[in-house]
């Protein structure tokens, strides 16, 4: 038997007060702002730049990173969908985010912002941010994976995650009714065996606790829909398998039934946690370099290393991640990695004009 993976069940939600809910992703993305306010505040007090000009530029990335963000999904990924429901493209909320876009409009507002700041070229502004954008770009990752999304593809690595909890949600939302709550564990009775693609599915127990009054010849009924309504789902049909007639044990918790269901797990690579750990080490990086040198660094030096680590990694994790829309599965490269090619190249070009001194150095 072999368990030799990590069962992802999290909800996206932290907590609800009322009609306000916390979520994880709300909280790491608000988060990657705030800290990185107070990690600027200390290079503008290093380098003798005016603490008001700190709330200005962090209002500009705000803006242009949501903006940018959210008009980079609509216009990279679904184009048709939203030029044809355009009120849609306000609705941030029902997700979808790009980092191109994101990257693109910070870029943008920052020209903007450079335009009347004495001292503050473009990019000798780009080669500050930046290293709060990694920051940043760590802490959305991390919120990528509380929310089980932008997941790896399956694999049979020792570090692969089974992303649970869609599977949970979706038998919760629709069986609400009868069931009170549902619940995944790994599997120490079923074995493990391989799909078709050669893919070890990972064994695990649905446990579907019904509310009191649910008689067991209902929550049978309900068992004998699960495979139908799991394979119905784009949340759960391709994290969680049951066959159709699934091995099932009841059980009595006081007066309510629980329905132990034999599934499986498809385990896949964690390309969030990947991501996040490696841009977070790019942060850590970018900032030392500014550190050691304390701001004398040719200008775009910074900016351009930036660049180039970033989108080269993405450009190689994509080979690894799910395409995010369907198109992309025609495609020999998804657009994550067409979009990266020209950013690393731009870095490349920024880095060759740094270091050939055909940008301003910067010297205190």
């Amino acid at each position: 038997m072999n368990l030799d993976f990590i069962l992802w069940t999290p909800s996206p939600e932290m907590f609800s007060l009322g009609a306000i809910t916390v979520r994880w992703y709300g909280l790491l993305f608000a988060s990657g702002f705030l800290i990185g306010q107070y990690i600027l505040a200390h290079i503008f007090a290093k380098e003798g730049k005016p603490e008001e000009d700190i709330n200005a530029v962090t209002m500009y990335m705000v803006i242009a990173t949501v903006l940018g963000a959210r008009l980079g999904h609509c216009f990279f990924y679904e184009p048709d969908y939203f030029l044809a429901h355009p009120i849609e493209i306000f609705k941030v909320w029902n997700g979808g985010l790009a980092s191109h876009g994101a990257t693109v409009g910070i870029i943008t507002a920052l020209y903007f912002y450079s335009r009347n700041r004495k001292g503050q070229s473009f990019l000798w502004i780009l080669d500050r941010i930046v290293i709060v954008v990694a920051l940043g770009g760590a802490l959305i990752r991390m919120g990528n994976l509380m929310n089980s999304e932008i997941v790896g593809r399956p694999s049979n690595s020792p570090v692969a995650f089974v992303f649970g909890y869609g599977g949970k949600d979706v038998l919760e939302q629709h069986f609400g009714q009868v069931v009170e709550k549902v619940s995944i564990q790994k599997s120490g009775i079923s074995q493990a065996h391989a799909n078709a693609q050669g893919i070890e599915l990972k064994p695990l127990t649905l446990s579907v606790q019904f509310k009191e009054g649910v008689s067991q010849a209902q929550a049978q009924e309900v068992v004998s829909q699960i495979p139908q309504v799991l394979a119905a789902y784009e949340a759960s049909r391709e994290d969680i398998e049951v066959e159709s007639s699934p091995k099932v044990q009841f059980t009595q918790a006081g007066t309510a039934t629980i329905a132990n269901v034999e599934a499986y797990g498809v385990p896949r690579l964690p390309s969030q946690l990947f991501e996040a750990i490696s841009t977070f080490l790019l942060f850590a990086f970018l900032y030392l370099m500014w550190n050691k040198k304390k701001g004398n660094t040719p200008e775009g030096s910074i900016f351009g290393l930036f660049v180039v680590i970033l989108f080269s990694l993405r450009f190689i994790y994509e080979f690894y991640k799910e395409n995010q829309v369907a198109f992309e599965d025609k495609m020999p490269l998804n657009m994550g990695q067409i979009l990266s090619i020209p950013m690393v190249a731009i870095g490349l070009i920024v880095l060759y004009m740094a270091y050939t001194g055909k940008t301003k150095v910067k010297v205190q």
